[in-house]
């Protein structure tokens, strides 16, 4: 293989490892704002139970004036009825108080769910603060961790700038024209390699004189995906092994029935 096509070919290898570290450098930041953002979430989900609290404290304490009121009402309503004298007047005493007690049974029915609600309350505000805990220390963790591969990540990159710098000072200036132009574009990469008549990057078949021109070492263009085409015989699949054909075996001759009686007749006259 030509040393300007093996310089190419690392080339477009080492620019497929830059590509791909400047995508997990690019992706960190946003992994980590995406933990900031569950945290702000999980926040947010504690301070609305706190506020839910609140409300609901704040209702139970009305409800706990409201049935003392009804309460001081019934012991009123008991205290004139030792001195009414007609049983209009008792009567409707009684009125007063059945009146009162069926709103201390709804008071109290309303004190019971609020209280429900509140523990609830309280269950989502313990887990939102265990979660919003966690989340913390998970995203100190990924910060360090984010930060060493940052680290890391750079010196590899710096490495391969440098490398790729060699490499392209070893190939031909319009080739390297073509194959940035080339990678440039959607296509991201512009080197190819053929094999079974095939570009591997495009998937369609060449024309035989474009095979046979790059099979021969001639760097061409794909007339589909327009890379630059190479062929690579080490890596080409071996052959075939050879079909042997299969010898049939011989069939012995079986005797026709009127040879056998004419033996045996010709057996038995002499």
């Amino acid at each position: 293989m030509d040393a300007g096509l093996e310089h190419l070919i690392r080339l477009q290898k080492i620019d497929e490892q830059i590509t791909s570290l400047l995508h997990s450098i690019s992706e960190l930041p946003k992994y980590l704002i995406s933990l900031e953002e569950k945290a702000r979430g999980q926040k947010a989900a504690f301070e609305e139970a706190e506020k839910s609290i609140a409300a609901e404290e704040t209702k139970r304490r009305r409800l706990d004036s409201d049935l003392k009121d009804v309460q001081e009402k019934i012991l009123k309503y008991r205290g004139q009825s030792n001195s009414v004298k007609t049983n209009d007047e008792f009567r409707a005493l009684q009125h007063e108080i059945d009146f009162a007690q069926a709103e201390i049974s709804k008071i109290e029915t309303q004190q019971l769910q609020a209280m429900e609600r509140i523990e609830s309350l309280e269950t989502t505000k313990r887990d939102a603060t265990a979660a919003i805990a966690e989340q913390k220390t998970l995203i100190e963790a990924e910060k360090n961790t984010a930060r060493a591969a940052s680290i890391e990540q750079e010196a590899k990159l710096a490495a391969l700038r440098i490398e790729r710098k060699q490499h392209r000072e070893h190939i031909d200036a319009s080739i390297l024209a073509t194959y940035d132009r080339i990678a440039s574009s959607a296509r991201k990469t512009g080197l190819a390699r053929v094999q079974g008549q095939r570009c591997l990057a495009c998937q369609m078949y060449l024309r035989p004189q474009i095979w046979n021109q790059v099979r021969s070492g001639q760097l061409m263009t794909c007339e589909s995906c327009a890379r630059l085409l190479y062929f690579d015989a080490s890596l080409e699949p071996p052959p075939p092994p050879p079909v042997v054909p299969v010898k049939k075996k011989r069939t012995p001759k079986v005797k026709a029935s009127a040879e056998i009686v004419a033996e045996a007749q010709s057996s038995v006259s002499e």
